[in-house]
């Protein structure tokens, strides 16, 4: 402990210095380098503002010279020529030469005339023209000269005009870059021991730099980030590097007499050495705080640190004394650490008083505990396990217990306690206990290792919990679950056979549709009318099958009434009895009062007989068949326990048989379309199907009971209604006749709609066509009232047909029409049909029934 305080409090004050001295040189090396920025930046625009007045000076004196011109000068070059010879003032300044230009940019005159071309055409130097272009003076990019031997020279014109302003001379005076004195004290001026001046044009020629290899040559773009960025506009200091790589400080401004850029460049090293001194500086400082510090501390938490030494000593022997006089600790001081030792020997006579109390705490405590030692054998238990097993002490105690444990789960309860225990690992396990009311109840059991004083192990310690409710929720929960998925399968598959009749029927539709049209003129005796007929029987057996898809999904065009269940089932008995062998009893158990619900009768008629069709060939060696009717009252308790329904009075119809039954894979399964068990060519898979979509249309539920070798039980729960009524049946005339009216049909599948109006034109009716219900709407409209009939499907893109029938009602109340659909006629409301069903017709269609029916809407 000496040594980890002692290291404690020097990493302290190390962190403490260290992140005062960071501070402090961080600070100082910010505002230092803004320093170094600043005082950089004021040499720099002094410097710009010397370079500005020294062009300004070259600008103002060849000025001055022009004035003195005539503006006849370049007509006479010898009086030129003897001016510009004594001029002597001008020389001082365009130490390279003076010229004057014709406005053809011929040399007329020069000085000194020995190293000049007069008379030469210099008309496609690039001063010439652009102070011809821009008619004012004119600073021209450094050039390599005519007289020197190619060196360097910046060329300063100034235009003459005569008294029309027209161009009649141009006056240029030349200065040598490398002869300039002024610009070569600017190069040759050092900042420190490296620091250095440059100069660039706009076109990011070098006019002026220490070495002189670079002058006159070019920087291109990306090789001096600072010459970049000058002459995109930034006029500031930065840190880059220069072309060979050194770091350097450096600041760039643009000059205003001509736009070149200045630049004044410092070496980072020899810039920021101060701080690098500071650095050093304060790292030196911190780590000979450091170590001072460390040197301090040391022998003051070795006198600190004494007492608790000699305290740990003591706790190291304890574990080797016998008697409570050796077990106590020596106090030798007044100190906390005194303290703690009174304390500790304090603790330790109550411990020893009171070895086992912690026993006593356990006896009434809410959970089971046990405790065992380490022989593994149970040594206690506290009360409450007691309460539950109901068996006295002397019964529990070492493997006694185990004769609780459930027959089933005795081998795994054991071999987890045991592997546990030789591994002195905790463990956890979940077994049924026999109750003293002589259930089984789930416990979960957990058992830790712990040890004794002396740091050795010496048995396991455990709690116990009764579990039983919990898991019984959760298997209700996992129940519950299991049903919504059956429920959400069903769903999806019945959307999915759904749309595949309906497509079904639309192709179904022609083929009857053509079929018949062919049957209709072919002769009685036609070699193909045979064939025809074949043709119209297979459609009719896929009609069939669509029905039993639209049945499943619920999507099938019904005509519920008010009706009995008994008398349904009363009704049904002679088939019953016919279907059935003599080897299956049938037995019918109907309740005392009619139970009325609104169904189809044709439809739930069908759903008894697929059931007593599948308990038969359940029962092929014998047995019974049992159809019962029964009143029931589903409440909110039953919906929440079985997963389905709704609270409400109910006709209970139960099927059951005593076949075979099926198992929990195959019963989850039995009401997917195509679903069978049967051996190929005794069962299409929808009988099943279509009573789950028959039972599902008439708002009921329908659920399976079934267990291998004991039956099968179907209940079924159709909503109860107050009063039965009789239905009405429409009656269809087996002779059609046709007419002249004009029918509008609408319809998107192009093959129906090109069928049906052939056959409605073959009857003589005039046909318009629409292809949807924007279509129809405004072929209607075009129409100018001389469609009799309208006959218009439902389900269609863009506009459906409810849609499009209410958009033409506006238009003329009262509009006559026939609806078709291969789906159900839920979305047909009793108000567009005008509670009339022979409004609708579905699909496949029957040509007769639709002839019949257009015909009698006619009529009327």
């Amino acid at each position: 402990m000496k040594t980890k305080m002692t290291l404690a409090v020097f990493l302290l004050v190390g962190v403490l210095m260290t992140a005062s001295a960071v501070g402090s040189y961080l600070f100082f090396e910010k505002t230092f380098k803004q320093s170094i920025s600043q005082q950089q930046a004021v040499l720099l625009d002094s410097l710009a503002a010397q370079i500005d007045d020294r062009i300004f000076d070259f600008t103002r004196e060849l000025h001055t010279l022009s004035r003195r011109l005539p503006p006849d000068a370049a007509i006479h070059p010898e009086q030129t020529q003897r001016l510009l010879d004594t001029e002597q003032r001008q020389r001082a300044f365009f130490d390279n030469s003076l010229f004057l230009f014709s406005p053809s940019g011929k040399m007329v005159a020069a000085t000194p005339r020995e190293l000049n071309f007069i008379g030469g055409d210099f008309s496609f130097r690039e001063y010439y023209r652009e102070t011809v272009k821009r008619g004012s003076t004119y600073i021209s990019p450094p050039f390599a000269s005519l007289q020197k031997q190619s060196r360097p020279i910046i060329m300063f014109t100034v235009p003459i005009f005569d008294a029309r302003h027209q161009l009649s001379g141009i006056l240029a005076g030349s200065i040598d870059l490398r002869e300039q004195h002024f610009l070569r004290s600017l190069a040759a001026l050092k900042l420190g021991k490296k620091g250095f001046l440059s100069l660039y044009d706009n076109r990011r020629n070098v006019l002026m730099h220490p070495d002189k290899r670079r002058v006159l040559r070019q920087d291109p773009p990306g090789t001096n980030e600072m010459l970049d960025r000058a002459l995109q506009g930034f006029q500031e200091t930065a840190e880059t590097r220069t072309r060979t790589g050194i770091p350097v400080l450096r600041s760039v401004k643009r000059l205003q007499s001509t736009g070149w850029v200045l630049a004044v460049s410092y070496p980072i090293d020899e810039a920021y050495a101060a701080v690098y001194t500071a650095r050093n500086y304060f790292a030196a400082g911190s780590l000979a705080a450091a170590l001072l510090s460390l040197f301090l501390i040391w022998p003051f938490m070795q006198y600190l640190t004494r007492p608790l030494a000699s305290f740990t000593r003591h706790l190291e022997r304890l574990p080797a004394q016998q008697d409570l006089a050796h077990k106590l600790a020596p106090v030798t001081s007044d100190d906390e650490i005194g303290q703690m030792a009174r304390t500790f020997n304090t603790m330790l006579v109550e411990l020893e008083r009171s070895a086992d109390f912690y026993l006593t705490l356990f006896e009434n405590f809410p959970a089971m505990i046990w405790r065992a030692g380490t022989d593994s054998k149970v040594n206690y238990f506290n009360r409450t396990w007691l309460d539950f097993t109901g068996r006295d002490l002397s019964e529990e105690l070492g493997d006694g217990w185990a004769t609780g444990v459930h027959a089933e789960d005795l081998d795994y309860c054991l071999k987890t306690y045991r592997d546990a225990f030789s591994q002195r690992a905790p463990f956890q396990m979940q077994y049924r206990l026999r109750h003293a009311d002589g259930n089984y109840r789930w416990i979960i059991d957990m058992g830790r290792p712990f040890k004794g004083l002396d740091g050795r192990f010496a048995g396991y310690i455990g709690t116990c919990y009764d579990v039983t409710e919990r898991i019984q929720a959760e298997e209700e929960r996992r129940a519950l679950e299991h049903q919504l998925t059956q429920s959400q399968k069903m769903e999806a598959i019945g959307t999915l056979t759904g749309g595949i009749a309906h497509d079904f029927n639309n192709i179904l539709t022609a083929i009857i549709g053509y079929a018949t049209m062919m049957q209709v003129q072919l002769e009685e005796d036609h070699p193909l009318q045979a064939k025809v007929s074949e043709v119209l029987r297979a459609s009719e057996r896929a009609a069939n099958l669509t029905r039993s898809l639209l049945a499943y999904s619920r999507k099938q065009v019904t005509n519920p009434v008010p009706i009995g269940v008994n008398a349904i089932l009363l009704n049904l008995e002679v088939m019953l009895r016919r279907l059935i062998p003599e080897h299956i009893e049938l037995r019918m158990q109907l309740f005392g009062a009619e139970l009325s619900v609104l169904a189809d009768s044709g439809q739930i008629e069908q759903v008894i007989m697929n059931l007593a069709v599948n308990a038969r060939d359940a029962m092929a060696a014998g047995g019974i068949l049992s159809i019962a009717t029964d009143r029931i009252i589903l409440d909110q308790e039953f919906v929440a326990a079985h997963g389905y329904g709704l609270p409400g009075s109910y006709a209970l119809i139960t099927v059951a048989d005593t076949g075979v039954g099926m198992d929990e894979k195959t019963r989850d399964r039995i009401f997917e379309p195509f679903f069978t068990t049967k051996e190929p060519g005794k069962g299409t898979g929808l009988g099943l199907a279509m009573v789950y979509g028959i039972v599902k249309q008439h708002c009921g539920f329908i659920n399976c009971y079934s267990e291998p070798g004991h039956g099968t039980v179907f209940r079924i729960y159709l909503p109860l209604i107050d009063l039965p009524a009789r239905s009405e049946t429409i009656p269809v005339e087996d002779a059609v006749h046709g007419g002249e009216e004009t029918l509008l049909l609408v319809e998107d599948d192009a093959v129906i709609r090109d069928m049906v109006r052939e056959l409605l034109q073959d009857f003589g009716y005039r046909v318009i066509t629409a292809v949807d219900g924007v279509d129809a709407v405004e072929k209607y409209k075009g129409a100018a009232g001389s469609v009799a009939l309208i006959i218009m499907d439902v389900i269609m893109p863009r506009m459906n047909g409810r849609d499009a029938y209410q958009a033409i009602s506006a238009m003329a109340p009262g509009a006559k029409v026939i609806f078709m659909s291969g789906y159900t006629a839920d979305i047909i409301t009793d108000t567009l049909t005008m509670g009339d069903p022979r409004h609708f017709i579905s699909k496949p269609i029957k040509i007769k029934e639709l002839l019949a029916r257009v015909r009698e809407l006619l009529d009327e």
